[in-house]
């Protein structure tokens, strides 16, 4: 069996729409990311478009980005396709209160940055000496002035 694809590939307003010749429509938002890849891989193994231009169409920056989705539709679980959370995964343990007593510490003894972290540690409150570190220089405190 052949079937003939003709369809108009456009984002508009971060909303997928694809429209045959005909004039209907099917239409994907920015929240069916998993559909959107599916659609746009079984474009491009079916149609002879550019790949960057079939990513770019589908609202992907790179050509890449189309090969990744490629390999992770074609071989992947399907769990993959769902997009994953980017960024930190734990809350920072630089609050206002652990930065006051980073610098009250500084001020009150003479240790250094891993004497503070480890003393911070053992009040409960473990912090690495790098934290300690970055918290110093940021407040101009890495070196004491005498």
């Amino acid at each position: 069996m052949q079937i003939a694809l003709n369809v108009n590939v456009q984002v508009q307003d971060g909303t997928l729409v694809l429209t045959d010749p005909a004039g209907k429509t099917v239409t994907f938002s920015k929240d069916q990311i998993v559909q959107k890849k599916i659609s746009m891989i079984a474009l491009g193994e079916l149609c002879g478009l550019p790949k960057r231009q079939l990513a770019n169409g589908f609202g992907f920056k790179t050509r890449k980005s189309y090969y990744d989705c490629r390999n992770t539709v074609l071989n992947g679980p399907p769990e993959e396709l769902v997009p994953q959370r980017r960024g930190p995964h734990t809350r920072s343990k630089r609050t206002r209160e652990v930065e006051a007593l980073i610098i009250r510490t500084r001020f009150e003894t003479d240790l250094n940055m891993y004497e503070i972290a480890e003393t911070l540690t053992e009040q409960g409150f473990p912090v690495s000496a790098r934290l300690v570190g970055r918290v110093l220089a940021d407040y101009g405190l890495s070196k004491k002035n005498g």
